[in-house]
């Protein structure tokens, strides 16, 4: 059985925090430690949220054998060459345990606190699209992230295809 824990990180989740969970994870052995990218609490706007895309690489410098991810980083946050980079980069410095999960986005008060565009479903369907093809383009055809698309299940999420910008589990 493959253990794995998400956290909620924009839930005031302090870096002393995710440290003291990744090595909790690695003594007891959960083999992976994913996270929300979330910059705003669903339930406390002065709760803290540490960038995702900042806190895996450093966990990933911190540990040795567990997997670190976002479930799911929204593809409105980030441009494609940005995310591609920084998920890249984690993956290296990790020695190849990290994925990038990407989804389109929900919460529509987080985008209009932080300046993020918030369009409609339709929309950022297509940018998820979009946003997935470009990244993986950017990683090349070399060791790279495993790639987990995330979403509501509806028509229109994405369709599954083999190839090389998919990676299955």
């Amino acid at each position: 059985m493959r253990l794995a824990l998400m956290i909620e990180g924009q839930e005031g989740v302090s870096w002393a925090d995710w440290t003291a969970l990744a090595h909790a994870c690695e003594v007891h052995g959960i083999k992976a430690l994913f996270r929300s990218d979330h910059y705003l609490s669903g339930t406390d706007p002065a709760r803290a949220a540490l960038d995702a895309w900042t806190v895996i690489p450093a966990l990933a410098a911190r540990t040795e054998r567990i997997e670190l991810g976002t479930l799911v980083s929204p593809v409105t946050f980030r441009p494609a060459a940005v995310l591609a980079n920084a998920s890249i980069t984690a993956y290296e410095i990790s020695g190849g345990r990290v994925s990038l999960g990407m989804g389109t986005g929900w919460m529509e008060a987080e985008h209009e606190a932080f300046g993020f565009p918030f369009p409609p479903m339709p929309e950022r369907l297509r940018l998820l699209r979009e946003q997935i093809e470009a990244v993986c383009g950017f990683w090349g055809d070399g060791p790279r992230p495993h790639l987990i698309v995330g979403g509501s299940g509806l028509s229109g999420t994405l369709e599954p295809r083999a190839g090389p910008t998919s990676t299955t589990r």
